[in-house]
Parts: structure tokens; sequence; C-alpha cells
């Protein structure tokens, strides 16, 4: 039996086929990048809204449980976070449950978050209730 050998082609690689090789590595690695950078912006912004909404369920806490409720707002301005947090505190009208009793000292407090991110003014607002007897 008789072996062909190719008499034309040396051992190795055409420099059409490295230069295809490389060409497909580019784009893949640069597709790499431009994913894991969008994951890095992603991830970055999740966090900045996870640490708003922790601050703002502080506040509202905070409010809730106060020994004494007043009427009124109050303003506080995070400066690390350049965030503004306004808490509102408003009374409810007798209200009447299904079964008929009547609920007195019901109070709303709402906290509203006004902050920057990207660029763009967003306001995020969390809302709570308070049925004063039910705290004494």
């Amino acid at each position: 039996m008789k072996v062909l050998s190719s008499r034309g082609r040396e051992n190795g690689f055409m420099m059409a086929e490295v230069i295809l090789a490389l060409g497909i590595f580019t784009i893949v690695a640069t597709s790499y990048s431009k994913a894991l950078a969008t994951l890095w912006r992603t991830t970055a912004y999740v966090k900045e809204k996870q640490v708003i909404t922790q601050i703002m369920d502080s506040a509202l806490n905070e409010a809730l449980y106060l020994q004494r409720l007043e009427e009124g707002s109050t303003e506080v301005y995070i400066e690390e976070r350049d965030l503004d947090l306004e808490t509102i505190v408003v009374p409810l009208e007798e209200m009447e449950t299904i079964d008929g009793n009547f609920l007195q000292n019901m109070w709303q407090v709402t906290v509203i978050a006004r902050f920057e991110q990207d660029g763009q003014y967003q306001e995020r607002i969390v809302r709570g209730w308070r049925y004063l007897p039910l705290y004494r």
C-alpha cells in the first residue's frame, strides 16, 4: 500500500487560518468584556437601590415606633448618599372595621426619598400605618 503525501504544504498553519483564529478570539473577548462591564454596572445600580431601600425602611420603622406620634413632617439630608429623606406623619380619620368596630388614633407615616442616580432625579415613597393603642 502506498501512502500519498501532500508535497505542496508544510506542517503547520497557514497565515489565513491564524488570522481567522485571532479574529474569532477578538470577537469573543470583546463580547465577554462588554458583558462583564454591563454586569458590573447593573450590580452597582442594584446595590445602591438596596441601600436606599434599607435607609427608607429604617426611617419608616423609626417613625412608626415612636412612643408618641405628632402630626407634621421632618426632613433629613444624608450627605454620604446625597439623599434627602422626608418623613410625613398624618392622623387618619376614624375608620370602621368589617366587624363594625371603630378605630381611633390611626396614623399614616410616609417616607419620601429624593436622590439623583445616573444623572436622573429619582423619588421613592414608602408608607406605613400605626394603630396607636396597640403600642402602649
